[in-house]
């Protein structure tokens, strides 16, 4: 199913990666949408949404989506959805098995995490392959919380699978479109400019800012979530 090179996002704590790869411009890039099934984790809903109608190429955003270049050998794939810690591994392994199973070369991931005190605006750090950008690795001190990632740099060291992390300091998004005020705007931005400048893959912001985040929809996840303001 997968090209040779995969862009995967998930629902971050803004969003962010997720509504940047969700981005991938139909206007400069013919793809297909595909979806993988993942039945240990039954009745995930998309974390984000369109906000205006699609056009008549496009179709509405899927729990797991998919979106297969069909000239370039990119593959985006997004986990549009919120999945907890204790079933994300059902997930993570399943995209992994594909991307083994398609011969994939590389995966580079975008991700929002939550720093304490941030220097940059972005870090990149990479495993079985070279740095991509000028800018700095993760600190060695950061304690990451975020268990889709952890669990990810674990299936990848295992697999010993090229892999490069592009990563921007984030705090929680609110529900609705990306914005200025929590961050989430600027980040999804950063993201899909940095991407563009090393793949040539053109990414809409349009899209991107359109795109609604449900959240949670869970008032007792919404008060953990609190930490992280």
């Amino acid at each position: 199913m997968f090209k040779k090179h995969v862009l995967l996002a998930y629902t971050d704590l803004q969003a962010a990666g997720s509504r940047a790869l969700l981005g991938l411009d139909p206007e400069h890039h013919k793809y297909e949408y595909r979806t993988l099934a993942v039945p240990e984790v039954p009745g995930l809903k998309p974390a984000c949404v369109r906000g205006i109608l699609c056009a008549p190429a496009e179709q509405e955003f899927q729990p797991i989506q998919i979106l297969n270049c069909k000239y370039e050998q990119f593959s985006v794939a997004v986990v549009n959805a919120v999945v907890s810690g204790d079933v994300c591994h059902h997930v993570i392994n399943r995209l992994m098995d594909e991307c083994l199973r398609s011969g994939v070369e590389k995966i580079t991931t975008v991700v929002a995490l939550h720093f304490p005190h941030p220097a940059e605006p972005l870090y990149e750090t990479t495993f079985f392959t070279s740095p991509v950008t000028s800018a700095p690795a993760l600190p060695d001190d950061l304690q990451v919380s975020d268990p889709i990632l952890n669990l990810l740099v674990q299936f990848l060291l295992v697999d010993a699978l090229p892999a490069t992390f592009l990563v921007v300091p984030g705090h929680k998004a609110a529900a609705g479109a990306a914005n200025i005020s929590d961050g989430s705007l600027p980040n999804i931005r950063l993201l899909q400019d940095t991407l563009t400048s090393i793949t040539g893959l053109r990414f809409s912001h349009d899209i991107s800012c359109s795109l609604v985040y449900k959240g949670t929809n869970d008032p007792q996840e919404a008060m953990v979530d609190l930490i992280y303001m």
